[in-house]
């Protein structure tokens, strides 16, 4: 049996349990979505207004309508991720099917009342603002096993105290017989000098809805103003199997081991959104828009275990020794800034140009207020939040054409930096999204399709000696409808 000299820090991604950075900027990065028409033109809004999508960037929006409307939208997303792992390549697929917006909003024609208002909105929907379905598979050969890490960390831990200080990890592998003490309490797994074969399957799922109620106005047809209070309810789910076979069992019993690692985040959170649109001149238009932190408050739920293949037969886990814990805490995101630029070209077409800035070091953890569970400060972890995440100015560009305002051809482009430093020790430093679509009016009708594809790439750590390169691709196809009506 061997012992390695390796470097045991754990990675967030599977084998800590409390709450960490991933947590604050998973929940931060998020993409702009919403109807058909608005995920054409790559969520660029902040400046045009008039459409239900334009929640997600600037209230104000809403100010531009004359209007009354519905709409409701149908959106599938394929996303496939190809992962590289000691120069074995595979690949995984999802699909899901989503309601992306759900929107109303009620207009009142207020211009008689001499105060220079011209229109007033309520408006209220729903909009699904991330996707967290992104599973990766990858599989290959090496030497370092998750065994060694296993036995590392257990290092100077009495056996019989590893349930209490390391019940996710080593103390699962010694109840398989995975790794086994020495009288000086140093742990060795059951590997011998041969590589392992390593496969690992991770799958995630989960998003954020946005529900939201917007209050906006028209000023003398020049000045657009809105207000926007949002319950966002956010689930995430990931279970991690990972699972080696040895290539060289002489002298030991051990033939192969699962580890399986599952948790689940539920929650809801509230925010607060405010703009204003300004238009100068016909055909120039500036928005400008301020987005509070999102005020998380989450419960997460994880439980672990483990197998082995011995010679004998296979070993499991005591059932009780198998962990299973719940924790609730807090999650405040980044304040984001947005500044618009829209050009409009009568009922010919338009073009939009948001950029969008946040600091993700602006994101922090903290404790629940729920006396049912023990404080914790996290000072800790909000120093790594500070040190290890960056700002980042998104930039969103959309464009309309109209033919004889009853066909419309739409585009549009999205730029992401990456806020997180170790992921940009991969590949681009950032993420795009590129986008097109086309629409039709039927009298108030209007019926629009889109597409919308956006490329990713990272890296993965199942442990430090492990790394895995990933390239992830998404298609969003969204299918809208819109219908305009007068309310009085």
């Amino acid at each position: 049996m061997r012992k390695l000299a390796i470097f045991a820090l754990l990675t967030t991604t599977t084998y800590t349990f409390s709450q960490n950075i991933e947590d604050v900027y998973r929940y931060s990065r998020t993409y702009v979505t919403g109807s058909a028409r608005f995920d054409a033109m790559g969520g660029s809004f902040g400046a045009l207004g008039a459409e239900s999508g334009c929640i997600g960037i600037n209230p104000a929006g809403f100010g531009r309508l004359s209007t009354s409307s519905l709409s409701f939208g149908i959106s599938g997303t394929a996303v496939n991720t190809k992962s590289s792992f000691m120069d074995h390549n595979d690949s995984f697929n999802t699909f899901t099917v989503r309601v992306p917006n759900l929107a109303g909003s009620f207009v009142k024609d207020v211009s008689g009342n001499g105060n220079g208002l011209l229109y007033i909105q309520l408006s209220g929907g729903l909009n699904r603002v991330a996707n967290f379905n992104n599973s990766l598979h990858y599989s290959g050969q090496k030497f370092e096993s998750l065994l060694d890490v296993f036995a590392n960390q257990a290092t100077g831990v009495d056996s019989t105290m590893l349930y209490d200080y390391l019940p996710y990890t080593s103390s699962l592998a010694y109840q398989a017989y995975a790794i086994d003490p020495d009288n000086q309490y140093n742990y060795y797994p059951r590997l011998n000098s041969g590589d392992m074969i390593h496969n690992r399957s991770v799958l995630k799922s989960g998003g954020i809805n946005e529900w939201y109620f917007a209050f906006s106005g028209n000023y003398i047809g020049r000045v657009y103003f809105g207000a926007s209070i949002s319950y966002n309810t956010l689930n995430y789910a990931q279970s991690t199997v990972h699972k080696e076979t040895l290539t060289d069992t002489t002298g030991v019993s051990l033939r192969s081991f699962i580890y399986q690692y599952d948790f689940k985040t539920k929650g809801s959170g509230t925010s607060i959104k405010l703009g204003a649109i300004f238009v100068p001149v016909d055909f120039l238009r500036l928005g400008i828009a301020l987005h509070t932190p999102t005020f998380y408050n989450l419960t997460d739920d994880y439980t672990a275990t483990m197998q082995a293949v011995q010679s004998y037969g296979i070993q499991h886990v005591d059932p009780a020794f198998i962990p299973a814990n719940r924790y609730k805490y807090r999650v405040w995101t980044p304040t984001k800034v947005v500044g618009s630029l829209g050009f409009v070209f009568q009922d010919n077409g338009c073009i939009n140009v948001d950029l969008e800035y946040m600091n993700y070091a602006w994101g922090s953890l903290k404790s629940t207020k729920d006396q049912g569970y023990a404080a914790y400060d996290y000072k800790t972890e909000n120093k790594e939040v500070k040190s290890e995440l960056i700002d980042a100015l998104n930039i969103r560009v959309g464009g309309e054409w109209s033919i004889y305002n009853v066909f419309f051809i739409r585009a549009g482009y999205g730029f992401y930096p990456k806020g997180y430093k170790i992921d940009r020790t991969y590949g681009k430093n950032y993420d795009q999204t590129f986008s097109g679509g086309f629409g039709f009016r039927v009298n108030r009708l209007f019926i629009d399709l889109s597409m919308r594809y956006l490329s990713e790439s990272s890296i993965y750590k199942a442990f430090v000696e492990s790394t895995t390169y990933l390239n992830t691709s998404s298609m969003l196809f969204n299918v809208g409808l819109r219908y305009k009506f007068d309310y009085e």
